[in-house]
């Protein structure tokens, strides 16, 4: 089958103006519709599909689904069979019950989220026009100058289990890993094109959301975000702007007025693409400290006990 990328990300806010205002204003997404349930649809400015994240007002913060585009219709029932080989249960998810979006698949990962894999999103077009358009959008637009929603790192009680179920069923590639002493995979960087990484897999509980990425041109961008942040009040992590050494990326993260963890960055090296092409990364579990944050070199106790 093909997995291609990352389609978008549905995520539960707690208060909906703010969320959106956060992601508009901050961010730096362009809202491309609503629906009747009340959900609010974004997309970055260098992706022509309808949305890439959707945000739906709950009681609590966290990560409703995540959905993935396959290269063709054909892959859906190939995916579905590989899932149900492996005893997890599949339902089709009809066209439409997403603005935008055609039918889809969705399963319960390993690690406790939902995800869902689609071939069809509506074209909207790039923010910037699709005819003799300019080659950046306009600099008074508001936020940050992100251009593509980039990965996203879930929490589980055992990555590895995730991590194995990505790579043997629906074909991601391993680019990064981080081990124990013993041999055992603590976190996995996994990828389905040739971007570093797509889905990462973190320890922590299951169901639960660490943080969503969205790329940046330029590491220029990265601190020119960081000053729209500061202006806007958004609450950042302890450190940052920083350099991680898994990925070697220039990167800051920040908060959502829901408390769901963002990152923007700019640095990502290009993967194999094809499963198996490259051996991964290996990190031992304690230079990873160095791999989390290469300049500092420690990990914030709340790094990983923050999750939604």
């Amino acid at each position: 089958m093909a997995v291609s990328r990352i389609g978008y990300i549905s995520l539960y806010v707690t208060d909906l103006d703010a969320a959106r205002r956060h992601y508009v204003e901050v961010v730096g997404l362009r809202e491309t519709g609503r629906d009747a349930h009340g959900r609010v649809y974004l997309q970055a400015a260098d992706n022509q599909d309808h949305h890439c994240l959707i945000l739906t007002e709950a009681l609590h913060a966290g990560i409703d689904h995540v959905a993935f585009k396959v290269g063709e219709v054909e892959d859906l029932a190939e995916a579905q069979a590989a899932v149900r080989a492996r005893g997890i249960a599949v339902r089709d998810v009809p066209a439409g019950e997403v603005l935008g979006a055609g039918a889809a698949i969705a399963f319960t990962l390993p690690s406790g989220q939902e995800m869902r894999l689609l071939h069809h999103l509506d074209k909207i077009g790039y923010a910037t026009g699709m005819r003799n358009p300019n080659p950046v959008p306009p600099h008074g637009k508001p936020g940050a100058r992100v251009t593509h929603l980039d990965h996203l790192l879930l929490a589980g009680e055992r990555p590895a289990a995730t991590a194995q179920f990505l790579i043997e069923v629906l074909d991601f590639n391993l680019s990064e890993q981080v081990v124990a002493p013993d041999g055992s995979v603590i976190a996995a960087f996994t990828t389905c094109g040739h971007t570093m990484h797509d889905l990462a897999i973190a320890p922590g509980p299951n169901g639960h959301l660490h943080h969503i990425a969205f790329g940046l041109e330029s590491r220029s961008d990265v601190i020119d975000a960081v000053d729209i942040m500061k202006e806007a009040g958004t609450t950042l992590m302890e450190y940052g702007p920083t350099r991680h050494g898994v990925s070697g990326v220039t990167t800051i993260y920040f908060f959502d007025p829901a408390g769901n963890r963002n990152e923007v960055y700019n640095g990502a090296y290009q993967a194999g693409g094809v499963p198996g092409l490259v051996p991964p990364i290996v990190w031992q579990a304690q230079e990873f400290p160095r791999g989390a944050f290469y300049y500092e070199s420690v990990v914030p106790e709340s790094f990983f006990a923050e999750v939604t």
